[in-house]
């Protein structure tokens, strides 16, 4: 199964690098602003200066943490998608969770008028909670008609496609029948957007990615089991449909945490497991934990790039994702295919 040793120099060296690619992503992210990239404000940054340190810690420090956060969140969520359901197409995008939390939000914003009839804040929270409700309704029927159907990977793809495009058309009928203003809002909602970031969610976000971390990295054989057949995970005493339904439960929790705050990000969590096994191969020793530092990467390049590339104007994160996404998952599938 692995054509390399388990602890290898090679896999050691790559892990620091991408340790140390996050961190000059970060720095790079915490000087760049409506100027672009500002080498000189490295120094800005340790220095206590009133309206830098507001621009800092108010702004950009937020915005950079959530880009980091959402992204490994959609990371290990598409990693742990991919793992129990043995398909590399899974994703929480084409599994219909991103299409769900976007009804919802559509929802709050055009049904119940969020923006019109409460504060900001308020509004936000209220579109928030419908979007990660909608999602989490969307997970729960995948799950229950994939019980039905003995939870084979199949039955839940098909599913979860067949909802996507259910969700969606009910969001557009929405956005058909709503005033310009409610239509704008819910469309610049689905862009993906990471400037609404705050302590809030960026702790939420956080602190759940922490706790599925410690959970599935202490059982990350269990994965490497799943892989080999249902035949032999079953023959170590692997309970596979229990594991397949709390990683789907999981696994659509962190995207779900993720899309309700900060709108659709796509592609992370279907590249970001794969940019792993390309140079790791599919032990999820390393395919769990790294999608997570992978998709932060993504994520935070993919902010950079909306930020500086049209100065003064910033482009939302979803829109870059979507853009880059789609060839750099055809490169990996290309790259991955030269090894078969």
């Amino acid at each position: 199964m692995y054509n390399k040793s388990f602890y290898s120099k090679e896999k050691i060296l790559i892990t620091i690098l991408l340790f140390t690619f996050t961190l000059f992503l970060i720095w790079i992210s915490l000087i760049s602003g409506n100027k672009g990239i500002v080498i000189s404000d490295t120094f800005r940054i340790f220095q206590k200066e009133d309206i830098f340190s507001i621009i800092l810690f108010e702004i950009r420090l937020p915005r950079t943490l959530a880009a980091f956060f959402v992204g490994a969140s959609l990371g290990l969520s598409g990693a742990l998608m991919q793992a129990v359901l043995k398909n590399p197409l899974a994703s929480p995008f084409t599994l219909g969770i991103s299409q769900a939390s976007a009804f919802g939000a559509s929802f709050a914003i055009i049904v119940l008028q969020a923006y019109s009839v409460t504060s900001t804040i308020q509004a936000s929270f209220l579109t928030a909670i419908f979007a990660f409700i909608s999602s989490m309704i969307c997970t729960l029927i995948i799950v229950s008609l994939g019980k039905k159907a003995k939870m084979t990977s199949e039955s839940l793809i098909l599913f979860g496609v067949a909802l996507g495009a259910f969700f969606s058309a009910f969001t557009m009928l929405l956005q058909y029948f709503a005033e310009d203003t409610d239509a704008a809002a819910t469309l610049f909602w689905t862009f993906g957007d990471l400037s609404k970031a705050n302590s809030f969610s960026i702790i939420l976000i956080s602190s759940f990615l922490l706790f599925s971390t410690v959970i599935y990295f202490k059982v990350f054989w269990k994965f490497d089991a799943l892989m080999l057949g249902e035949d032999n995970a079953k023959a170590l005493g692997i309970n596979t449909q229990k594991l397949r339904l709390n990683a789907m439960i999981i696994a659509s929790l962190l995207s779900a945490i993720s899309v309700c705050f900060f709108g659709i990000i796509g592609f992370i969590g279907l590249i970001a497991p794969h940019i792993v096994r390309l140079f790791f191969g599919n032990s999820h020793k390393y395919v769990l934990i790294l999608s997570l530092f992978s998709g932060g990467i993504l994520l935070l390049l993919a902010d950079i790039i909306s930020r500086t590339i049209m100065l003064p104007i910033i482009i939302p994160v979803g829109i870059i994702t979507s853009m880059l996404g789609a060839p750099l998952f055809l490169y990996f599938l290309y790259k991955r295919s030269q090894k078969c």
